[in-house]
Order: C-alpha cells, then structure tokens, then sequence
C-alpha cells in the first residue's frame, strides 16, 4: 500500500490546535483505533502542538509550521516540522512520577506523556531545515488487511489495466504542438512528477520542438489519444547525433508494441537525416529495459554512476528505486565518414579501440607530446551545468588551452561545493591535448565513464566521471549484455571507493 499523508501548515496560534486536533483524529478514526487510542492520540498530538507554540516559537503568533498526518503499511503517523528554536530531547531530564509530590517539579512530563501513550516518538534535528517530531501508533493486524486490500487491489488495477491489449491500433507520426499537453500527461502516467522538469511544460515542449533541440514523435491511438511519447535530443540543432530518449508510454499500452513501434520510426528517420548514430541511456535495474536496446541493435559503450536520483518513480517498471541509479550509455551506428584519429590514455586505448571496432567506426590512437597545461596560450573553453532533476553536473570541454589544469580544478571545486552527486566530463578526443588533459583529470580524482562516436560535436567523445562523496552498490548494478557488464566492470577497475 502507498502511505497516505495529508500536510498542512499551521499557524503558530493555539487558537487553531483545536481543530487541528480535529483533523487528527478523524484521520485516526480510519485505523478502527479504540476509544481509548484515539484519546491518547489526541493527547499526545494537543502536547506536541502545544509545545511548539509556546517552547519552540516562544509565543510567536507570526510562524508557521508543518503538520503531517499519515497512514503507512503499519502504523498511523503524526509529523510535526518546525524551525523554532533548537531543542535537544536528550537534555529533558527524564521524569519520575513518584517524585512530583516531594519536589512538585513536573520538568519532562509532556515528553514522558508522549512516550507512554504512543508506540513510537522519534526527535530528528533537520540543521539549517529546523526540526522534525514523529510520533507513531501501531495497526492493528485486522486494519493493516483492511487498508491493504482497500486500497492495494485499485492501484494494481491502475497500473495494469489493459496491459494484455495487444491488437489496439495505433500510427507513429511526428510530434504537432497540439500535442503537448497530452505529451505532459503521458509522462505523468509513467513517470509521476519525477522526470525532467520541462516535460511537465506544453509550451517548453513546443519551443524545443521548435529551435531544434528536441524532435518529438508520438504514437496516436483511436481517437487521437496520445499513447507514447519519444524524441531526438540534441545538444545543438545541427549536430549529427542524437540522443534517443524522452520515452515513455501510459501504462495500459505497455504490453501493446508501442515502444517498439516508436524506436522502429525513429530509427527510419536517423537514416533520413542522415545522422552518424543514435545514442541513449538505461537504467541499470531494469534488464527489460537493457534487454530492448541490445536487441534493436545499440551496444554499450559506457557507464554514469549514480546518474539518476535514488526518487525517480519507474510506476510498473521497477518501482522507486531505492539508492541513485547508475545508467548505462548506449551506441547505434548509422554511418561515418572515414577513420580518424583520436588521443586517449594509453591504458584506455585497448577498451577503447574495442568499442569502436563493436560500431565498425575506424579509428587510430595518436600520440600527443606536448602537454596541455603549459600555463600559456589560449583561454580553454569550458562549459559546466548542473541538472537539478539528477543532482549531477556535466562538464563539456570545448577547447583545451594552456591552462586546463586549473581551470577543470577551479570548475570542479566550484560544482562540488554546490553539492552534486557527480561530475562527468565530455571531451572531444580528437584534439591531441586531449590525452594529456585527460590525464590532469585523473590526477583530481576522474576515472573511465566511456566513449561516444561524434559525441563532442561530430568529433569522437571521451568521458571521465568524478564521484563527489557518492558510494556506488554495485551489486545492485544489473548489465543485461556482455558489453554491458565488460564495460561496468571496466570502469569500476577504476574506481578507487570500489571494494576490490
């Protein structure tokens, strides 16, 4: 069952714990508590509040604070998030009925209330967010059944409804503006509110569409309902290799040939357009997923730890996932133009030269003497942003000038001060101080993420990862191909937080 949870935000007024009181215990009265529960809950929930206001807030009638109501698989929970002044439970001294007769000193009975009518109370010190009280009662076995099969059966039945319908027409065409907000709610029913955010905006969508940073296509069912969504991302509207992503489909026409479908016509099209390759992303949890692409003809050429954040909803998929996601970076060759040539650490030369031999894309491995950080010359051009969806940032290397030591440390410092997960960096390894520069990045910490054929605007790509403090479970990294697992076990040879 999904915890059910109601939020509210009250004003630091007593006069407004009544009907607080109120809302909890209609809430409560849901769990089938007895008489005598419910009192003790309301009781704990009228001190709890109170406390706040009067101790917290110290009578402050112009704060606010959170109050939170909900029901879990097993217990009813009240929540109470406030930045009021700092308190430590531990310091209470602990009270002892027996002694109030002799000292009359009733210090710490509100919290000894709390502890003996409730199961459960949990103080959590939330630093610059304030501070956070959860108190707990435990279901009973017969109410736990209730609630779970009251509200369990409807969400299956949301998620799979339809899922067996494998003759429901449909076309694949490309993506009209009228299409956009049906587009939104596509991804809503897959995805929650947990994808990028501009999918969530029609007239971002119309716009990408439009500057050529995004090509949509969708795949229009009877009536002109909008059953899947999926696109061609680029970096910038003339490149000659796209990002095949954006993919999803409502979660009744999983099962009715859609994704694949979609893949097929994009695929057509890459080749209309003339376009290098196709490359895109999977997560590592989902062989399904992995499973798919490797059968469409896309071949593993690198691997991002903890590129996804660990509260993306995957609905049917794989449910949420539980730590940060890694993802696995895919490669389907269209065409090239001939062999080139490209400068890379020695020790990433024979992996490397294997990829590229897996796209029958020709390559050679130069030698570069000349070190990239003289000192001198030329400013480098580096780009750097952070993707608040995934809380990771990306580093793109234009030009490499005489001071890209410093610079990528400067960058680097700067990104991990803003707390990101991690930092990968994309490099055109056709430039022949790219070999050196990728070695000054190892130096700070970098190690092998993968390659990517014209990845660096039509040039061949090398890209590093930094892990800011991220610890990667890789045994919960599932590779579907061998490719797949060549590659993560490669990278993770890298690693130095990895257990050998």
């Amino acid at each position: 069952m999904k915890p059910l949870e109601t939020v509210i935000t009250m004003p630091s007024l007593e006069l407004f714990v009544p009907p607080a009181l109120a809302f909890i215990r209609s809430m409560a009265l849901a769990c089938e508590f007895s008489e005598k529960r419910l009192n003790d809950i309301e009781t704990a929930a009228e001190e709890a509040l109170t406390n706040v206001i009067k101790h917290a807030y110290e009578g402050h009638s112009d704060e606010t604070f959170k109050l939170s109501v909900g029901i879990t698989e097993t217990d009813f929970v009240i929540s109470i998030y406030e930045k009021g002044m700092p308190f430590s439970p531990g310091r209470v001294r602990e009270y002892a009925p027996e002694n109030l007769e002799k000292t009359m000193n009733a210090d710490g009975l509100g919290l000894f209330m709390m502890k003996k009518m409730m199961d459960g109370i949990e103080f959590e010190n939330l630093g610059r967010e304030g501070k956070a009280l959860k108190m707990t009662m435990r279901l009973s076995e017969a109410c736990i059944k209730r609630l779970h099969e009251k509200y369990e059966n409807k969400i299956l039945v949301k998620d799979t409804a339809g899922e067996t319908a494998e003759n429901i027409s449909f076309t694949v065409r490309p993506f009209a503006p009228e299409d956009a907000l049906e587009i939104s709610r596509c991804a809503y029913k897959a995805y929650g509110y947990t994808y990028e955010p501009y999918i969530y905006y029609p007239e971002k969508i119309i716009e990408m569409n439009k500057n050529g940073l995004l090509r949509s296509f969708v795949a229009e069912g009877k009536g002109g309902e909008i059953m899947g969504h999926i696109a061609f991302k680029f970096k910038k509207p003339d490149e000659r290799i796209a990002e095949l992503g954006v993919a999803f489909v409502k979660p009744e026409y999983r099962k009715s040939g859609v994704f694949r479908s979609m893949t097929d016509f994009c695929h057509k099209k890459a080749e209309e357009l003339n376009l290098f390759g196709l490359f895109g992303r999977a997560v590592t949890s989902h062989v399904g997923s992995q499973k798919l692409i490797d059968q469409m003809g896309y071949v593993a050429c690198g691997i991002f730890f903890g590129l996804f954040p660990d509260d993306v909803d995957f609905k049917a998929l794989v449910g949420k996932i539980k730590q940060k996601e890694s993802g696995l970076l895919f490669y389907r060759p269209n065409m090239h133009d001939g062999e080139r040539t490209i400068y890379v650490p020695p020790k990433y030369e024979n992996k490397i030269r294997e990829i590229f031999a897996a796209f029958k894309v020709p390559v050679n491995f130069g030698k570069s003497e000349a070190g990239a950080d003289s000192g001198g010359g030329e400013a480098s051009e580096i780009s750097d942003y952070i993707v608040p969806a995934l809380n990771i940032a990306e580093v793109d290397v234009g030009r490499i000038g005489g001071g890209i030591t410093r610079e990528l440390k400067a960058a680097v410092h700067e990104l991990c001060l803003k707390h990101v997960d991690a930092v990968f960096v994309h490099m055109n390894a056709e430039d022949p101080k790219s070999l050196s520069a990728a070695a000054e990045c190892e130096r700070l910490g970098f190690f092998f993420s993968g390659v990517l054929p014209f990845g660096a605007g039509g040039r061949h790509e090398i890209i590093l990862q930094y892990m800011n403090n991220l610890a990667i479970d890789y045994d919960a990294i599932k590779p579907y191909s061998r490719e797949a697992l060549e590659i993560l076990n490669y990278a993770k040879s890298f690693d130095s937080n990895a257990a050998r």
